[in-house]
């Protein structure tokens, strides 16, 4: 009877265990890889390199594995030196394989920054902070080089483009009337481009929010972290304007709403 007390004691004991066995497992996982983070930048960078023709550097690299995955792969974050604007990550498996890049896209993209950005300070007057992307279905991105432009791409293949303008706008005197004029002028501006779509979004904060932050962090992180604290937002884009079409600005209030 003891012997059969004891193997059920020892049977009990770990399916109580087998969970903290796992994420200790798991855990191991995370400081073995971590370890050996410069390993991954090395792939990276020489595979970088040699498919470039360029330098580059890393500005973060980060260890993920999903609980129950059997590998885990690495996320990292470059810049060309020669352009250090230019951010893009690099997926790297845990054996130092490099999946995939994103340098084309986001070369493209800042390109198309720079052509909005002039567009939209003189009508904002640097109340916001601007975040400007344009991208292109995988398969016309795949038939192009980094040396191209994304002006010639989208002048070659007319009506493919994705664009995306938010402004985050900081003001504590907001006028409804003032705020829906400028957002139209902006819609003006840009809705008789060739694009498949585009999506435009102003979101509204407190002044105060401006000054205790000095600089603004990654779209996602500043979202993450500040959301709760918008007070109105505007969102729309060229496809739901077929529905609501905008031909004044008081018709831009149908995309807009009190946070």
């Amino acid at each position: 009877m003891k012997k059969v007390l004891l193997i059920i004691g020892i049977g009990v004991g770990l399916v109580v265990l087998s969970p903290f066995l796992l994420l200790g497992v798991y855990a191991l996982d995370f400081v073995y890889y971590g370890a050996n983070d410069d390993k991954a930048e090395k792939a990276a960078l020489e595979y970088l390199e040699e498919k470039y023709s360029e330098r580059f550097e890393i500005n973060d690299v980060e260890y993920n594995k999903i609980l129950g995955d059997d590998e885990g792969d690495y996320t990292l974050t470059v810049h060309p030196v020669a352009n250090p604007d230019i951010t893009f990550g690099v997926d790297t498996s845990e054996k130092y394989q490099v999946i995939r890049d994103s340098y084309k896209e986001n070369n493209w993209s800042e390109q198309f920054r720079k052509e909005m950005i002039p567009l939209i300070e003189p009508i904002f007057k640097g109340t916001g902070e601007f975040y400007v992307y344009g991208s292109f279905p995988s398969e016309i991105e795949e038939q192009y080089r980094i040396e191209d432009s994304y002006q010639t791409i989208y002048n070659e293949n007319s009506h493919q483009s994705y664009e995306r303008i938010h402004i985050l706008n900081f003001d504590d005197i907001f006028n409804k009337e003032k705020e829906f004029q400028l957002i139209y002028q902006l819609w003006e501006s840009v809705k008789d481009r060739k694009f498949n779509d585009n999506n435009i979004e102003i979101d509204y904060y407190p002044n105060a929010l401006k000054e205790k932050l000095k600089t603004y962090p990654d779209l996602n992180e500043f979202e993450n972290e500040h959301r709760q604290e918008m007070t109105y937002t505007c969102r729309f884009s060229k496809q739901e304007t077929q529905e609501k079409p905008i031909t004044t600005p008081g018709d831009i209030e149908a995309f807009c709403r009190q946070m």
